[in-house]
Order: C-alpha cells, then sequence, then structure tokens
C-alpha cells in the first residue's frame, strides 16, 4: 500500500486505535480474569521483508482474523510461546499440563476472536460502522514442528504502514502485540491524501527506511573497528504521539547521549543505557578507539564510563546523520554531545520536550545495540518531528 501520511488525521486514528486496543484489553480480562493494560499504541511502518520476519521469529504464535466493512484489512495478535501458554491455560484450567501442545493453540484462537471483536468495536463505534469479522487462522505456530509463516498483508509494497498496539500484565510476565493491517482502500480512507502538503509521503518513508538501514549497518562498520564486538540492529520506524513515547520505556537508571540536530528536520539522537550497560560499554570500548565527531569536538566528562557513552553516542549520530546526507544530499550540523544521568523514561520525556512543541506527533527511528559476548540493554532513538519532514522532504 503506497500513500500519502495526512498528518491531520493522525489525531482521530489515533483516537479510535486507543479505544481498540483497550476494548480488546478489557474483552480478554473479562474472558480470562487476567488483568492488562494498554501500553503504547503507535503507526508502526515495516517493509514487507521484515512483516514476514516479525511473525516467523522462533517460538512465536501469530494469529490472524480477516476484516471487512468500514475497516478492511487483517488484525493480527502475536504472542511469545510463554504468553500464549499462560493466557491458553487462563482460559482453560484443564488442558493438558505436559507442555505447550495444539490445544492451546486452538484456546488461543478463541481468545483472539474475542479479544478482536473487542479491538474492532472500539474502531466501529467512533463511526457508528459495522465491521464484519472471519474466524481466526493461526499463520505462524509456536509449536516445535511448525516453521515459516503463512502471512504476506502487502504485494509489492516497499513498506507497510500498520497500526501496533503493545497489551500486558502489569507485571509484564504476559505480554503480546496487536497489529491492523489495512488494505489500500481502508487505508487511504482514514490515513491518507493525495496532497503532499501536510503530509508525510509515501517517498519519504521509503527514505527514512533507508537512512535507518544503511545509518545501522554504518554504525555496526564503524563499531567494528573497536574490535567491542557490538552491533546495531533496526528495531522500528513508528510515529508517536509525543507524551506517549516513554511509555514503553523502563523506569530506571540510565544514562545517555543526546545529540541535537541543528538543522531540518530538527530533532536529535538519543543513545540510551541502563547503568549497568554503560558500565559495560566502558569495559569494552576505549574512547580514544572511536574515530567520530567525538575527536573534533570534545566534552569533558566525569568518568571513564561518561567518556565511553558519550564517544558512542557520537559515533551513532555521526552515522545516522550521514545516512541523511548519502541520502538526500543534505548536510546536518549536530550540536556537542551531552551526557545524561536520569531515569530512562524520563530521559526521552525531556528529548521530546525539547523538539517543536507544536508537534503533537514524533517521527522515531528505532535500533539497539546488541552484543553476542555479553548482556547489553541500549536503545537508539531518531527523533524527528513530522511537519518539518512534510515540508522539507516531500520533494526529495
Amino acid at each position: 500500500m503506497s500513500m500519502n501520511l495526512d498528518l491531520r488525521k493522525l489525531e482521530q486514528f489515533d483516537q479510535m486505535a486507543i479505544d481498540g486496543a483497550d476494548g480488546a484489553s478489557d474483552r480478554l480480562s473479562g474472558l480470562t480474569g487476567v488483568d492488562t493494560d494498554v501500553g503504547c499504541t503507535r503507526l508502526h511502518v515495516v517493509s514487507a521483508e521484515e512483516v514476514t520476519r516479525e511473525f516467523e521469529r522462533d517460538e512465536t504464535l501469530a494469529i490472524t482474523i480477516s476484516l471487512e466493512g468500514f475497516l478492511e484489512g487483517e488484525a493480527v495478535t502475536v504472542f511469545d510461546k510463554g504468553s500464549a501458554g499462560e493466557l491458553a491455560e487462563s482460559f482453560m484450567p484443564m488442558l493438558p499440563e505436559d507442555g505447550y501442545t495444539p490445544k492451546h493453540e486452538a484456546a488461543v484462537e478463541e481468545i483472539c476472536n474475542v479479544m478482536v471483536s473487542g479491538y474492532v468495536d472500539g474502531w466501529a463505534n467512533v463511526h457508528d460502522e459495522s465491521i464484519v469479522m472471519s474466524p481466526p487462522t493461526v499463520v505462524s505456530s509456536a509449536l516445535p514442528d511448525e516453521d515459516g509463516t503463512d502471512f504476506a498483508p502487502v504485494d509489492g509494497a516497499n513498506h507497510v504502514v500498520s497500526q501496533r498496539s503493545s497489551i500486558s500484565t502489569p507485571d509484564e510476565d504476559v505480554g503480546f502485540q496487536m497489529y491492523l493491517f489495512l488494505d489500500e482502500h481502508s487505508g487511504e480512507s482514514l490515513l491518507g491524501t493525495d496532497a503532499e502538503e501536510g503530509a508525510i509521503t509515501d517517498d519519504s518513508l521509503d527514505l527514512l527506511q533507508a537512512i535507518a538501514r544503511e545509518g545501522t549497518a554504518s554504525i555496526s562498520d564503524r563499531l567494528a573497528a573497536t574490535d567491542s564486538h557490538i552491533e546495531a540492529t533496526v528495531d522500528s520506524l513508528e510515529i508517536v504521539p509525543a507524551e506517549r513515547l516513554s511509555a514503553e520505556t523502563a523506569d530506571t537508571a540510565g544514562v545517555a547521549t543526546v545529540v541535537e540536530l541543528l538543522d531540518p528536520p530538527s530533532g536529535c539522537v538519543l543513545v540510551l543505557f541502563d547503568e549497568d550497560s554503560a558500565s559495560t560499554v566502558a569495559d569494552l570500548i576505549e574512547p580514544s578507539s572511536i574515530d567520530s565527531v567525538a575527536a573534533e569536538s570534545p566534552v569533558e566528562t566525569d568518568s571513564d564510563t561518561d567518556a565511553s557513552v558519550e564517544s558512542l553516542g557520537a559515533l551513532v549520530a555521526t552515522s545516522l546523520v550521514d545516512g541523511v546526507a548519502d541520502a538526500t544530499g543534505r548536510e546536518i550540523e549536530t550540536a556537542a554531545p551531552a551526557v545524561v544521568h536520569d531515569m530512562r523514561s524520563s530521559i526521552v520525556t525531556d528529548a521530546v520536550v525539547n523538539l517543536d512543541p507544536r508537534d503533537r506527533f514524533v517521527v522515531t527511528l528505532g535500533a539497539t545495540l546488541e552484543s553476542a559476548e555479553t548482556e547489553l540493554d541500549c536503545d537508539i532513538y531518531t527523533l524527528l518531528t513530522p511537519d518539518e519532514l512534510s515540508r522539507e522532504w516531500s520533494q526529495e
């Protein structure tokens, strides 16, 4: 599905998404007795290949229900094996106790039928329109002998725009994702526009995905030269209400490097560690081993940990900004990297507050840093303002 995203329609679409996720959560709690909360709802943009990869991970159960009427498309609910098993046993206590079985998946199919009914009711009630659901179908099984996925919501598109909601128990022992993949007609009606003014164009979304891929590959290449065995992995391209961005960020102590983008589109690059991971980075990387803007614009730091975190943040920002330059021909000047100590959710909130206050939504390119040799908890956010993306990149 190719379309320009109308920024004026995001508000109503987001409210319908919230109502839908709340409806699904309420139906699940009523059916199983398991209390659940809706985490973050957002627009999720992935390549067609990533859709398949997202649903065919090991021990992942994905169940789809086709929709017709006011909403046309596919509602897909994705569970890890543990969450699927716990929900199934809460719904049907007499299930076999000898592990995860086909009967567990059949029980989760019934749960999804009820949840998605609540989900689509939340959407339909806004417009007083009806939506017809198909029976649930397993498109990716968590059973050990089942491989691959039968799910393919798009044909020939460079990327897929879906609505994504996170639902979990308060202790987060059980959690899952709900995706709404709209067909072309529903997508155009709810989100699309033929105009480029006041919109993020389809070409701009392709451009952002290219920057995320190439920038992440550049980060990994530069880190390879440090012998740190750290790699970067693309996580997501999403459009999220600004006040909700930190909803899925842990409320624990963290250390971050913040690099402000001084040229349009305004925004920042945020490299966020928990405290243990920040110390791990200091053990793995000598700041002098990183050839980055940090060498040109040194920042006074209070510790070896801060110096390593600052240098790594500068490397990440440089890689992503170079990706923008390669894709658009635009050079973007950056401020000197700043190291921040605070609660991780507060660091994200502060970064968002410093963006354009006129924009309620934020475009975020998400990535993670991972190490095969040690545990590492690091999230990378490239935060951009939709209005400036619309003005600056529509003609790229």
